[in-house]
């Protein structure tokens, strides 16, 4: 069950979903529409390879699912992953009205995935995902990290959604991203020997709400 940690999506604002074209984006972005918030979708298309082409054209496929206007944002001669974020940050900022939220459909796993990340970069200590990562004009929230992937595929599947979803060709590549490489590789070995970060992550992300927020 996709779950959203409330005190960082009130119903009474209007918020942005980076909607990436992945089954978690936009099962989650769907979620939210059925759950009546009141979310614009946005897309940013890194012009990298001919599928972040594809990914635009589904993307526009769901604004006019839903009669919304697409809002699609451009890279150029974007080479590293820094360039893309920066690109992504820009195109956000030029976007989104000035003191906005944009949503993203980070979650439970991926919350497991960066603390991995980070411990072998030799910041163990650091967290994964802040809920809110603010910028000079708008700030980036994670209301989703208490939902888990497979609640996302599910939801996909009942709802008819995998229509629009384009899977990321480079998620299977182990060589060169290190990310991938926990993900496809370290967390399954984990698995085979019972060995799950999931409750740990959990009990995280709530001693961060806690801490953030007046709770109950």
């Amino acid at each position: 069950m996709i779950k959203i940690i409330k005190e960082l999506a009130p119903k009474n604002k209007r918020f942005y979903f980076a909607v990436s074209m992945g089954i978690d984006s936009v099962s989650a972005y769907f979620w939210m529409r059925e759950k009546g918030y009141n979310v614009i979708p946005l897309h940013f298309n890194h012009k990298l390879r001919i599928q972040n082409d594809l990914m635009q054209s589904k993307f526009v496929e769901l604004c006019n699912a839903t009669n919304i206007e697409p809002v699609v944002g451009f890279g150029k001669n974007l080479v590293s992953e820094n360039d893309c974020r920066q690109a992504r940050l820009n195109f956000y900022k030029n976007t989104v009205e000035s003191g906005s939220s944009i949503f993203t459909a980070h979650h439970l796993n991926d919350y497991v995935e960066s603390y991995l990340l980070n411990c072998f970069r030799g910041h163990p200590n650091h967290n994964a995902f802040e809920l809110i990562s603010d910028f000079n004009s708008f700030q980036i929230v994670h209301p989703f990290l208490l939902s888990r992937k497979d609640d996302f595929i599910q939801y996909a599947e009942r709802n008819n959604l995998m229509r629009f979803v384009v899977q990321d060709e480079t998620n299977n590549e182990t060589k060169g991203s290190r990310r991938n490489w926990i993900r496809n590789v370290i967390v399954p070995e984990m698995k085979k020997e019972k060995l799950s970060l999931e409750k740990y992550a959990e009990r995280k992300i709530k001693i961060l709400i806690e801490s953030n927020f007046v709770v109950g």
